[in-house]
């Protein structure tokens, strides 16, 4: 397995000031940045999008994706049982993300600032970039230093996690207001110089950005319905994706994807994760043949994540790859439409204004967007199945990881049925619809209590049940070396106020 060594952000800061000073030079006009350091500067913020290289694909969304259910990753990465599949990861494998993150964000960001005086168009998508980044630390780990991270401040408090939220939503929004003007212009050159995503269509963005700011609103509407909604139907009115042309893939190189997952496998440390599998097999559902590979016996069959025995990728080499780990130069996914669909659905049931449409039509077309996306023929078919439920884990090889479903959902739509299965219909074709999506599907199990996600077969950590899995990743043991006062009062902003893997973020379920 191979490592990338992360500097601190202090240290990033420093360097970053160190090796931009000539930026200025460059500049002609203060408020849009000439190509060379648009490119210098956005490129590395946008590696943030889909983690695309293979440190940051193993790191980032080949571990955090096992809490997901989308993949599993049958590697020791630790000592014994300290793993992160058993809700106990080693420390340095639990400060990447917040690491990675804020080093590609900000050693970026303050030079963004200082060209375009924080006007502009690429000042704007920098701001989307960070909140990007931003929400996912705060889906992850709960408080965290955003309102007052300024350059050379290396020891920034941290917000509770309400104020991160609405302070998030500001700057998106801000962003947005630039957005919509830009969209009636089309194509913006200087951006499509660096713009793998959209080429630098300003009214994909504008969309890219309001689904974003879509997604915040149902992560935390919970906690916060009111601010949740306003901000939902905002989103909605100005105009999120509902085609498969606004997705969003990271086509790094010209025409061709920078594929993590492809190295990752190499390595043997990535497989088809037996919670979607298991769905998808019971649905029989048709994008199987998208996302998966079938073994030696012709079928397709993944991998418990938390397995029974600690895992080696030897005693997983048959089974389910990950289709795009087996084509180097395929595109990661970022952000799909059907995912937009899928929430207006939700917030439909919630009674939000999501425009023209009922619950169920929103449902049925994240499915069929879903297809399309996937080139899948037999999406009606699917849609409309009242018979076929998730399937089980049955693991010849590995008895002790079998697993029966608790889900027991149908696809096909039924008014008839409570509104909780609705919900949990709808969370759970989303969730098979935003494949590859790190955090989506833990979010919104976290959130809900959907998808029924399947645990590890044992917990390592006395702050985890099986029953209710991982809850946050707890503050890297660097904060408390190099911002420790400001840690400690995190930990105070915490529910329960423990620092622990068990607890439950602002805007997750409790119970």
């Amino acid at each position: 397995m191979k490592l990338l060594k992360y500097i601190g952000l202090g240290a990033a800061m420093v360097l970053a000031a160190s090796c931009t000073s000539n930026f200025e030079e460059f500049n002609t006009n203060p408020y849009q940045p000439a190509k060379v350091p648009a490119n210098t500067l956005l490129s590395t913020m946008f590696e943030v999008y889909a983690s695309p290289q293979q440190n940051d694909c193993q790191m980032i969304n080949t571990m955090w994706a096992c809490f997901s259910g989308h993949v599993t990753a049958p590697q020791s990465w630790g000592k014994g049982e300290n793993l992160f599949c058993y809700y106990n990861v080693v420390e340095n494998f639990n400060e990447v993300t917040y690491n990675t993150y804020f080093n590609k964000i900000y050693t970026n960001l303050f030079q963004i600032e200082k060209l375009t005086e924080k006007k502009g168009l690429v000042y704007s998508i920098a701001q989307v970039t960070r909140v990007f980044a931003m929400q996912r630390i705060a889906s992850l780990q709960g408080p965290l230093p955003y309102t007052q991270v300024t350059q050379g401040n290396t020891t920034a408090p941290y917000d509770d996690e309400k104020t991160a939220w609405h302070a998030m939503f500001d700057d998106l929004n801000d962003a947005i207001k630039i957005l919509e003007e830009a969209a009636k212009m089309g194509v913006n050159a200087d951006l499509a110089s660096v713009d793998q995503f959209y080429k630098g269509d300003c009214a994909r963005w504008l969309k890219f950005a309001n689904t974003l700011k879509l997604r915040m609103a149902l992560r935390i509407s919970n906690a916060d319905e009111a601010y949740a909604k306003q901000q939902a139907e905002e989103a909605v009115k100005s105009g999120v994706m509902d085609k498969v042309s606004d997705s969003s893939w990271d086509w790094t190189n010209s025409n061709q994807g920078v594929n993590g997952y492809n190295v990752v496998d190499s390595w043997g440390e990535v497989k088809a994760n037996a919670c979607l599998v298991a769905y998808m097999n019971g649905y029989e559902d048709p994008r199987r043949e998208a996302y998966f590979t079938k073994n030696k016996a012709g079928k397709y069959i993944g991998a418990r994540s938390g397995s029974a025995e600690i895992p080696t990728p030897g005693a997983y080499s048959d089974y389910s790859r990950l289709k795009i780990a087996t084509e180097k130069s395929a595109a990661q996914p970022v952000m799909y439409a059907a995912e937009a669909a899928f929430m207006k659905a939700e917030g439909t049931l919630k009674g939000w204004n999501m425009g023209e449409g009922t619950a169920e039509q929103f449902y049925n077309q994240g499915i069929q967007l879903s297809f399309d996306e996937f080139k899948v023929q037999g999406a009606e078919q699917y849609m409309n199945d009242a018979t076929k439920k998730p399937g089980n884990h049955i693991d010849s090889n590995h008895s002790g990881d079998n697993y029966m479903n608790k889900s027991k959902v149908v696809v096909k739509w039924n008014d008839g049925d409570t509104k909780e299965v609705k919900l949990e219909k709808i969370l759970t074709q989303k969730w098979i619809a935003c494949y590859l999506d790190p955090l989506m599907g833990w979010s919104d199990y976290r959130r809900t209590g959907y998808p029924q996600i399947f645990p590890a077969t044992k917990s390592a950590n006395t702050s985890c049940t099986v029953e209710r899995g991982q809850r946050r990743l707890h503050f890297a043991e660097k904060e408390y070396r190099t911002n420790k006062v400001n840690t400690e009062n995190a930990v105070k902003m915490l529910y329960g106020g423990q620092d622990t893997n068990g607890a439950d973020l602002w805007w997750a379920l409790k119970k």
